[in-house]
């Protein structure tokens, strides 16, 4: 009697093990899917989620719905790597209004302020210029990107530009040119 106890409680045992080695395989399966998560906004405004792969000269592989999907860098509007979109920095052309910028090695430490007192929609590109302080001193709307001729829009845009600021210091160039992009 005690041997078929003794394998018994043997064979709990055993179950427990294994039930508890498939709920931690489990649980850092779903981790790790969940953290490789990355969002790319195509200029077009549409999103797509899965991993970004690889960047490499202008091109970016993007693994989504099973396969790798490659891009070139100019069809790109936006990359995040967490998966959260944030309606403050969103490149998005999904009804909600958002800025983004390029600006190689700097940050934003003033967002523009986006005025929009129609009902108009649509995204403007400003193609502009700051100097080494992080003050914008031009910009020009009408950018590759855009997707509105409202003049409007296109001053709107041109004065939240110049409202933003970015970081800066005398390590940095004399002028620096990159872009921000306004969706209203």
């Amino acid at each position: 009697m005690t041997i078929f106890g003794s394998f018994g409680t043997y064979q709990t045992q055993k179950s427990i093990r294994n039930m508890k080695c498939f709920i931690a395989l489990a649980f850092f399966f779903i981790c790790g899917t969940l953290s490789a998560q990355h969002t790319i906004v195509m200029k077009d405004g549409s999103k797509m989620n899965g991993e970004l792969q690889s960047i490499k000269e202008n091109t970016v592989t993007f693994f989504f719905k099973g396969s790798n999907i490659t891009f070139h860098v100019g069809e790109i509007s936006a990359i995040y790597f967490d998966g959260n979109i944030s309606s403050a920095s969103s490149g998005s052309n999904t009804g909600q209004k958002g800025v983004s910028f390029v600006m190689p090695g700097r940050k934003i430490t003033r967002q523009p302020k986006i005025d929009n007192l129609t009902m108009e929609k649509g995204i403007v590109t400003i193609e502009i210029t700051i100097n080494k302080y992080g003050n914008v001193m031009k910009a020009d709307p009408g950018a590759e990107g855009t997707t509105t001729t409202s003049q409007y829009l296109l001053t709107k845009a041109k004065q939240a530009a110049e409202s933003a600021m970015f970081d800066g210091g005398t390590t940095f160039p004399l002028e620096q040119k990159g872009t921000i992009t306004v969706t209203f």
